[in-house]
């Protein structure tokens, strides 16, 4: 999947013509820890002119529904992980063991996870038919908030979270 969200290539196919999140040209993150923390950033929404499909879309048969999936990383600094259960109102929620959200600093084992229930919020959701290795995929452009508690690995402490992620459109 990382590979993939590296080095995908893509024709974008938007029915209506404009995108709905195209504002600065790249993918956003910002992330608050209640007592201080904070991850902030942005990663290109471009590769060497390719665009960096980093969120997929996806029935999956054990849900019976459409599943967002995914990988947003600033290397070195930053790596987020979803996957996420979509009703019929493209509206967010965690479903079994799966990832969910998880969230953390790059290149280190522990994340974030959920501790306990999350309050989650999908906006400007919208589909684009992509071409990855000449195999067509659905990518996602979307703006999806959360707040809840989330809990560092095994053996941290509770702690409430806020947070932004900002998919932008091919």
């Amino acid at each position: 999947m990382m590979a993939l969200c590296l080095m995908s290539a893509c024709s974008g196919n938007d029915e209506d013509g404009v995108d709905p999140i195209n504002s600065n040209g790249a993918h956003t993150y910002d992330i608050t820890l209640e007592g201080g923390g904070k991850f902030s950033g942005e990663v290109p929404k471009e590769v060497m002119g390719t665009y960096n499909a980093v969120m997929f879309v996806e029935y999956n048969e054990e849900i019976d529904g459409e599943l967002l999936t995914g990988l947003l990383f600033e290397t070195g600094k930053f790596q987020f992980g979803v996957g996420l259960s979509l009703d019929d109102n493209d509206q967010p929620s965690i479903v079994g063991n799966g990832p969910g959200l998880v969230f953390g600093e790059w290149g280190t084992e522990d994340k974030y996870r959920p501790a306990g229930p999350v309050s989650m919020t999908l906006e400007n959701y919208k589909e684009h038919n992509i071409s990855m290795y000449g195999e067509e995929a659905t990518a996602a452009s979307y703006t999806l908030t959360f707040q809840g508690d989330f809990k560092l690995g095994d053996e941290g402490e509770e702690v409430a979270v806020t947070g932004e992620i900002v998919i932008a459109a091919p």
